[in-house]
């Protein structure tokens, strides 16, 4: 019976051999990408969830940027 766990591990590794052919990218730095992609969308998705929690909107937000820009206009 053949090793699964390394016959997975092998084709893991050509497919991000691929992606990173697609991309026009070396291998480690398309793992450097996504890695920093999959932890920018995790930060994102824990402050919509803190965002929820407390009960602020997307309507709130764009709010106070709008509110921040202004302050900026004016003090400047």
């Amino acid at each position: 019976m053949p090793d699964l766990n390394m016959s997975v591990r092998a084709a893991t590794l050509e497919q991000a051999r691929a992606a990173a052919a697609a991309a026009g990218m070396t291998l480690s730095a398309w793992v450097d990408k996504t890695l920093a992609e999959s932890i920018w969308t995790a930060r994102f998705a824990r402050q919509q969830q803190r965002n929820a929690a407390l009960g602020v909107t997307s309507d709130h937000l764009a709010a106070e940027y709008a509110r921040l820009e202004e302050l900026r206009r004016t003090a400047g």
